[in-house]
C-alpha cells in the first residue's frame, strides 16, 4: 500500500513538473510582449520610410508629367504658329 502511494506520488510530481515546464509565466510572457512591440515598431518604422520615398516619387513623377505637358504644348503652340 505505501508503495502504491510513494508511485502515484512520483507520478504526481512528474506530471507537475511537466505542467509547470509548459506553462508561461508572466515575467516570460511580458518579455515576448515586449518583444514584439519592438518588433512592430521597427516594422512601423520602415513603413513610414518606404511611403515617404513613394511621396517622394510620386512628386518627381507629377512634376515630370507637368513640365512634360507644358513642352508638348509650348511645342503645338510653335508648330502652329510657324506654319
Amino acid at each position: 500500500m505505501n508503495e502504491q502511494i510513494s508511485e502515484r506520488d512520483r507520478t504526481v510530481e512528474t506530471d507537475v513538473a511537466v505542467i509547470k515546464s509548459n506553462y508561461v509565466r508572466r515575467d516570460e510572457f511580458a518579455d515576448l510582449r515586449t518583444e514584439v512591440r519592438v518588433g512592430f515598431a521597427q516594422v512601423d518604422t520602415k513603413f513610414a520610410k518606404v511611403e515617404a520615398k513613394i511621396d517622394r516619387q510620386t512628386s518627381t513623377l507629377l512634376k515630370w508629367m507637368f513640365a512634360s505637358q507644358l513642352s508638348v504644348a509650348a511645342l503645338v503652340v510653335a508648330v502652329i504658329k510657324y506654319l
